[in-house]
């Protein structure tokens, strides 16, 4: 028996310590010279290293046979490869030049191609890039992306919308799960705090192959930020001060990558007072906070690699129920206002067999809502929300380099409990199970995607009204089909795509006063499964300096359910009740970007989205976004010394006015927006510090966006806004060094 033990032991650390090197040189494909800096970035296990002054780089530990690998450069086009290794050889890159930003991997889609290379028409966008304007929130940043708005509940509470659909219609992903917080409620919002994410990925539109149901109107999905650089430890601090809120946002971040084992841990504190309109009123009980700890560890042995994540993020909102104003700029929580504590869990499981994946995240959650109305210390309404899923998947390998496919399957269990004084919701379960096939074609410049997928859930819930009980069964069937044609410098896309969302608990069975918006809200048990199909066509033009896309969409929903004001009222408040109709949405977005010749450091950004939403009577529905203009002009400069301005930008957003609106909603104006910023590098002796500053609202427009929840109370909306931040990145530290 102990030789049996023993031998196993052995074994065991043979295959945990076995694993390979990665040697390789990086040139430019015209001059044939080395060059240095260069991103290595191995995809499966988030992470890399960079070429040194000669063009070469060294990874070690690599247990796989063959590795995902993106090799990049600012300046030049990405190469993304599969490479085999081989002990004692080292691998050439010839980098090719090109004017514009780099062609992010797309991590969202299946096998996490290139951004230009996908069926499905993707919007990537660096956190980093989005941040420029230095948003409050996270919701703030990505409504930055075409096609993309939120609404607003005051500056601390934003709910993405796409194409003009929101809360439990939109996925959200984050650290590798499905996240939920109760996103049904029109005053709850993202749940997500921005440090620790690297980037954002959009889908719009009906994406419930790969995501389950729910995904109507798209899928917001958050990539943690990438390990640090192998064998290194990084470390930074940041802080963020606007003027408008008086509001601080301080971040601290550390990162370790040593042999097999990979670690981050990222902090942040924010603080913000109530806002100031235009006219310099401060809109009273408008104040928040937020924190947030993230902290992620990764292992890999051979053909096996795990990522185990967690995060806690705790918020405190002011919930305004009128519009009263104020001088003072107090931020201590007062009545009534709303505290919400976030726990996320995810580990991540991948295992290679040969040339085919097998990957297995399981994911837990815990939302506790708390709303305080006439007493700090008894919660008027409390909400325990239990979230537990899994995500299975295999991906196969490539078949005569033509045909590959995913199949998979995905399920959620979720427990809601009440602890409060009222009741809004009921104690209820909900339990989801999915399973889907995805296979994709490749025949020269033509791939063609399409798969298939089956959906089943099963709510079982008290009643509110009757003291009763519920329970339903809800089914649906999807599939999806597209194709996308390379010809020289354009690209076509179409796709048609089908989607299911089965009636929430809260749709079902809301028998309650909602504090937060300020309505009583009723439940219909009789809702069936919202439908929709879209059919998404885009075009993109490419060339040296000048790119150009247009994305149309046209999406219909049968039996769309949305919440409809009644005459009733009940307690003071005006009663809502959900209600079905079949409803059609339409537009899209068309920008381009334009890079002169001959002006190497001007870039010239152009966009506009716009989307059209009606019964089939021919009446608008509520809460449609107002369609957007926006144009940016900005400098990228280059300066010897020891101040580097990286980029100054004016950026100019047009909102139409809204005049298709739904029934009790009123017109809404259009409006400008000018905001201007400046991004600078400091050079020190050691790491240098960027700088971002700038002010939004230059001109302090007085202005209601019309999906500002305070619309209905006559409060605008933010008024001029000056920001400064800096971000110091601490001593790096090389653990070791094996470049040659």
């Amino acid at each position: 028996m102990k030789k049996i033990v023993s031998f196993s032991f052995f074994t065991l650390f043979a295959l945990l310590s076995y694993s390979k090197e990665l040697n390789g040189i990086v040139l430019d494909k015209n001059s044939k010279e080395p060059v240095p800096f260069v991103q290595i970035y191995l995809v499966d296990f988030k992470t890399g290293t960079t070429t040194d002054l000669n063009g070469k780089f060294n990874l070690e530990n690599i247990k796989q046979e063959k590795v995902h690998l993106q090799v990049s450069y600012i300046g030049y086009k990405t190469i993304d490869t599969l490479v085999e290794l081989f002990p004692g050889k080292e691998l050439k890159f010839y980098l090719e030049q090109g004017h514009f930003e780099l062609h992010e991997l797309i991590i969202s889609a299946p096998k996490g191609k290139l951004q230009n290379e996908n069926i499905v028409s993707i919007d990537h966008k660096d956190l980093k890039e989005l941040q420029l304007t230095s948003p409050v929130t996270l919701a703030e940043a990505i409504s930055n992306i075409p096609g993309v708005d939120q609404n607003t509940t005051g500056v601390g509470i934003g709910k993405p919308v796409i194409r003009g659909l929101s809360g439990n219609r939109i996925v959200t992903y984050a650290q590798g799960i499905r996240i939920e917080n109760q996103q049904w409620g029109a005053e709850h919002g993202l749940g997500i705090g921005d440090v620790g994410i690297e980037s954002v990925e959009v889908i719009k539109g009906p994406s419930s192959l790969l995501y389950g149901s729910d995904a109507l109107g798209g899928v917001l999905y958050f990539i943690d930020e990438r390990y640090a650089k192998q064998n290194s430890v990084e470390s930074f601090v940041q802080s963020k001060f606007l003027s408008n809120t008086l509001g601080t946002i301080n971040n601290v971040g550390v990162k370790i990558n040593k042999g097999k084992i990979k670690a981050n841990l990222f902090g942040t504190f924010a603080s913000h007072s109530d806002y100031k309109t235009p006219s310099q009123n401060r809109v009273f009980n408008t104040r928040f906070d937020e924190k947030n700890l993230k902290a992620s560890f990764g292992f890999t042995a051979k053909n096996y690699l795990s990522n185990l994540r967690y995060s806690f993020l705790q918020n405190d909102f002011g919930i305004a129920e009128d519009a009263t104003y104020t001088n003072s700029a107090d931020r201590e929580s007062t009545l009534p206002f709303q505290s919400i504590d976030n726990h996320t869990v995810s580990f991540e499981n991948t295992l290679f067999t040969n040339d085919s994946k097998l990957n297995l995240t399981l994911g837990y959650t815990n939302n506790y809502r708390k709303e305080f109305e006439d007493d700090e210390t008894n919660q008027a309404l409390g909400m325990k929300l239990s979230t537990g899923t899994f995500n299975l998947k295999w991906y196969s390998p490539t078949y005569k380099k033509l045909f590959n496919f995913i199949i998979g399957s995905q399920g959620m269990m979720q427990d809601n409990k009440n602890n409060g004084e009222e009741l809004l919701i009921p104690d209820a379960k909900t339990n989801d199970l999915g399973a889907f096939a995805l296979g994709n074609l490749t025949y020269k410049k033509l791939q063609f995607q399409g798969g298939v997928r089956m959906d089943y859930r099963e709510i079982d819930a008290n009643q509110i009204s009757n003291s009763g009980k519920f329970q339903d069964y809800y089914r649906g069937f999807n599939f999806s089909g597209g194709a996308v044609y390379k010809l020289n410098k354009i690209k076509l896309r179409t796709n048609v795509s089908t989607g299911f969302r089965a009636p929430t608990v809260s749709e079902l069975l809301s028998e309650g006063e909602h504090e937060g918006s300020g309505r009583y809200e009723k439940g219909n048990t009789e809702l069936n499964n919202e439908k929709a199909i879209q059919v998404d066509f885009s075009l993109d033009y490419n060339s040296e300096h000048f790119n150009f896309s247009v994305n149309p969409f046209y999406n219909s929903i049968q039996n769309y359910i949305f919440l409809s004001p009644t005459y009733a009222i009940i307690d003071g408040s005006p009663v809502y009740e959900y209600e079905q109709t079949n409803a059609f949405l339409y537009g899209g977005e068309i920008g381009f970007h334009y890079h002169p010749h001959s002006i190497h450091w001007l870039h010239i950004e152009s966009n506009l989205s716009t989307v059209i939403a009606e019964k089939t009577n021919g009446e608008a529905l509520p809460l449609i976004p107002q369609t957007r203009l926006s144009t940016t002009l900005r400098t990228e400069l280059s300066h010897k010394g020891k101040v580097k301005v990286k980029n100054i930008y004016v950026q100019h957003i047009y909102k139409f006015e809204q005049v298709r609106t739904g029934l009790f909603e009123t017109n809404t104006g259009d409006y400008h927006l000018v905001n201007l910023g400046l991004n600078l590098e400091i050079k020190t002796k050691r790491n240098p510090i960027e700088m971002n500053m700038g002010v939004k609202n230059l001109l302090n427009t007085q202005y209601i966006d019309h999906l500002s929840r305070f619309k209905a109370m006559n409060i605008k909306n933010l008024g001029i806004n000056y920001y400064v931040e800096i971000k110091i990145a601490l001593n790096s530290k090389q653990l070791k060094d094996r470049v040659k």
